[in-house]
């Protein structure tokens, strides 16, 4: 990464955002896609943290901008994990709160930009399970798509959430002998620090526990798998079946062979991995890796909005960049 430099004009830079539910990664770029800024930050997610926040967040990210760079980028593109499509103007000006006149900024969900991160904004899809659970994609006339997403009250199959609360579940069934034993049962003593199994009524409801620590269990899940546990080794199993299903779904409506995967299950847990890959075989299609991470998919998108051809040297740059973060 460059030094930073005070001697840019807005129409130099470029500048993406991914935006997670608790942090968001900015990055800034030169108009060749070399990055000369890089920071994590504040989410940018209103409903998980309010709109004031969320405010505070941009007038933060927009001062830090004009402190390194001498300027705020002409382009910028978020994607946003509180939204499912492109957010119309009044809401992108609601949220930023003034913190970035006279700039072309959008955004749109965090899945896009990290299906940019994958298809550079060609046709194609990507399959993505977290903390939740979705796909997206482009079809062949450009059309954008989605399937699942739907939260963890009507969806979030196959997630990270998905699985500690199924995990959850048939370790209370063991206990009240409704099911096979299961390590499950113990473990989820352990992982939440009861003593006695009715204290976990306490824990779940009393406040009612946070999407992201039932899906921490999943990680609990994943060990008794790996120890050889029958009724976990179902549980991934499941999951894995969920998110075949929503990938074959996205494929279908996106008319195409051409999917990547992200999210810390796919992208951590082989056998989940492994599963959707054996079941999409047959239909022709192969799960792959995106080449970009999300915060590149954001610049991508950036790079698209202002009419940028994405040229290989843009495209090497950016290649450069994340290799040098991941051996950092």
């Amino acid at each position: 990464m460059k030094p930073p430099s005070l001697s840019y004009q807005p129409d130099d830079l470029l500048c993406g955002i991914d935006g997670g539910g608790t942090t968001s990664k900015v990055v800034v770029c030169t108009r060749d896609g070399v990055v000369v800024q890089a920071w994590h930050t504040g989410t940018i997610n209103h409903y998980g943290a309010g709109t004031d926040t969320v405010r505070a967040n941009f007038h933060a990210i927009a001062g830090r901008l004009v402190e390194t760079c001498g300027c705020l980028p002409q382009h910028i593109f978020a994607g946003n994990s509180a939204l499912s499509n492109r957010a119309s103007r009044e809401m992108v000006d609601e949220l930023t709160d003034g913190a970035f006149r006279d700039v072309h900024i959008h955004f749109h969900a965090d899945v896009y930009v990290a299906l940019l991160g994958f298809t550079g904004g060609k046709p194609g899809a990507v399959l993505i399970s977290g903390t939740g659970s979705m796909a997206c994609g482009i079809d062949p006339a450009g059309n954008y798509h989605t399937a699942g997403g739907w939260g963890q009250v009507l969806g979030d199959e196959g997630s990270a959430y998905y699985i500690g609360l199924e995990g959850m579940k048939a370790a209370l069934h063991a206990y009240d002998g409704l099911a096979d034993a299961t390590r499950l049962t113990e473990q989820l003593k352990r992982f939440f620090h009861v003593a006695d199994m009715s204290d976990i009524i306490a824990k779940v409801y009393h406040p009612p526990l946070e999407k992201r620590a039932i899906a921490a269990f999943a990680t609990a899940v994943d060990e008794a798998a790996r120890d050889g546990d029958r009724t976990a080794k179902q549980i991934l199993e499941r999951a894995g079946a969920w998110l075949y299903l929503l990938a074959l779904a996205i494929c279908r409506r996106c008319q195409t062979t051409h999917l990547g995967y992200t999210g810390g299950v796919l992208i951590h847990n082989s056998v989940i991995r492994d599963e959707v890959r054996h079941r999409l075989q047959p239909h022709g299609i192969a799960l792959q890796q995106p080449r970009f991470n999300p915060e590149l998919g954001a610049l991508i998108a950036a790079f698209l909005e202002a009419g940028i051809p994405l040229t290989d040297t843009i495209l090497n740059n950016l290649l450069t960049y994340q290799r040098e973060q991941q051996h950092e």
